[in-house]
């Protein structure tokens, strides 16, 4: 990864521009600033899982690495519920997997409950819990956040004409990945692993869910996100002799077709081989009954339905998804037991070991074809993009090992094929300490076309607890992993956090 992108360079000049050109006002500006530093030591190949996975890729995989990090935040009211505000992170680190790098850059600009922002920022999740939940199939916390233009509302909103009773969370735009580099630098450090890499990718994202009025005793909430890897140029070294390059469009009609998973069904006449839809589509549909026990008490059972396409939306995947259940005690002051989730992830079913369709073979044979079977759905893993993954990280779950961690070097998802448990306990044990608790089983298969010849299993832990004074917080964890995934790794891990203020 080059220290800092040209991309982002442009963008962080912008914000600070922007946002302190504005501050020069009379109108009220707030300026806020972060400083932190993080160091884990251990053993084992990488840092325990459990520190370094849905944190947006902060703390490296490698073990006994360590960060100084400090974010600067303005939000300056422009009147008229117009609120402009904007970031910039930016992060150094020791042992690495990344040594410099802006995490953060965005413009922010708010009119009442809707917004248009420009940049990279870490997106919290809409529905699951930020600090305890293993994280979200399509739009997970794992990886570096993707750079994008989108717009969308703050939070849950009323729709109109509804008195209330429903009400709407939607964010939708445009991105592009940074770390094209980095996958061609993977791919030459593991050639015999790898047959191609790409470059160039953009990034499409969306979601929209309804909520019936959460104040009630019990209410539902549903919806679905839906990401979009398309473009870029592939390189393709499969008769590893002289690479075949294929460019994929990024003009308007493209941007336009991904948004519904549409393409070219003539693709096979057209010479694309690949259009019969345009870009690898991933996504995640869900329904979450809520109950309030009473005013202090929450409980909330899901369903995340994971889909890559038109079989997984139809759950022709069987039991796969993410099954949770979350409580949260709302009461102030100190609290044993503040948040809890427990989790069942499963991903083996993938519409069935099978996908027989005539419409990916040309004529004659297409129109010989008469059967239909529609499966091996392959989650994260595409023919053309290889993986959904930025930096080598997964954006979606962690519990699908993430191409990094791949000990040959392949750049590819080696283990979607999961059965995993997942439990996540915070809680304040005196008005000044806090502690969090988490811990995961997993088993994986393999996938459909390379089964592992042994059952790969991983059982990973961690404990932490943070000491708030004033704007000071200290933090120490323990975290180990045992099994044959990441091996066995244990990590003691400290952090620091100052929270200041300038205005």
């Amino acid at each position: 990864m080059q220290t800092i992108k040209k991309q982002t360079v442009l963008l962080a000049v912008f914000t600070l521009l922007t946002v302190c050109a504005s501050a020069q006002d009379s109108l009220p500006t707030r300026i806020s600033y972060i400083l932190s530093t993080e160091a884990s030591v251990g053993t084992g190949d990488y840092t325990a899982y459990q520190l370094a996975t849905n944190r947006h890729h902060v703390l490296a995989t490698r073990p006994n690495t360590a960060y100084l990090r400090g974010a600067l935040s303005v939000e300056h009211s422009l009147g008229r519920d117009f609120v402009l505000s904007g970031c910039v992170d930016a992060v150094a680190a020791v042992h690495a997997d990344h040594s410099a790098y802006l995490q953060q850059c965005y413009a922010n600009l708010s009119y009442k409950s809707l917004f248009i922002e420009l940049g990279a920022r870490e997106e919290p999740p809409v529905l699951r819990d930020d600090l305890l939940s293993s994280g979200a199939f399509a739009k997970g916390t794992n990886a570096k956040p993707v750079p994008q233009l989108h717009l969308g509302t703050n939070g849950f909103v009323d729709v109109p004409f509804t008195q209330g009773w429903l009400q709407a969370n939607f964010d939708g735009g445009y991105g592009k990945f940074l770390d094209g580099d980095y996958r061609e630098r993977a791919f030459f450090r593991a050639q015999d692993a790898n047959f191609r890499y790409v470059t160039g990718i953009w990034y499409h994202q969306k979601h929209l869910y309804f909520r019936t009025n959460p104040t009630k005793r019990f209410f539902v909430t549903a919806g679905i996100e839906h990401v979009v890897q398309f473009s870029g140029t592939k390189h393709d070294y499969s008769d590893k002799q002289e690479p075949v390059v294929i460019d994929k469009p990024a003009d308007f009609k493209t941007f336009w077709k991904v948004i519904l998973p549409l393409g070219d069904k003539q693709y096979f006449e057209h010479g694309t081989m690949e259009d019969w839809v345009y870009g690898n589509h991933i996504g995640s549909m869900t329904v979450q009954i809520g109950w309030n026990i009473d005013k202090q008490h929450l409980l909330q059972a899901y369903i995340d339905n994971p889909f890559e396409d038109g079989s997984g939306i139809r759950k022709g995947n069987g039991w796969d998804g993410l099954w949770g259940v979350q409580y949260e005690d709302k009461q102030p002051g100190r609290r044993l037991v503040r948040r809890a989730v427990a989790e069942y992830l499963q991903t083996t079913n993938q519409s069935g070991p099978l996908h027989w369709d005539s419409g990916d073979y040309p004529e004659p044979a297409r129109s010989q074809i008469t059967d239909f079977v529609v499966g091996n759905d392959s989650y994260y893993s595409h023919t053309f993009y290889g993986s959904y993954a930025h930096y080598g990280m997964a954006l979606g779950t962690a519990l699908l090992p993430s191409p990094i961690y791949n000990a040959s070097g392949n750049t590819d998802f080696l283990d979607t094929r999961v059965k995993a448990w997942h439990l996540g306990v915070c809680g304040e044990a005196t008005d000044r300490i806090s502690y969090l608790v988490k811990g995961s089983y997993r088993e994986g298969w393999g996938t459909y076309n390379i089964p592992l010849p042994t059952r790969h299993h991983s059982f990973d832990a961690m404990l932490k607890g943070i000491y708030h004074t004033g704007p000071w917080q200290f933090g120490a964890s323990y975290a180990f992993d045992k099994g044959n995934i990441y091996g066995d790794c244990s990590s003691f891990n400290f952090n620091i956090e100052y929270h200041g203020k300038i205005l």
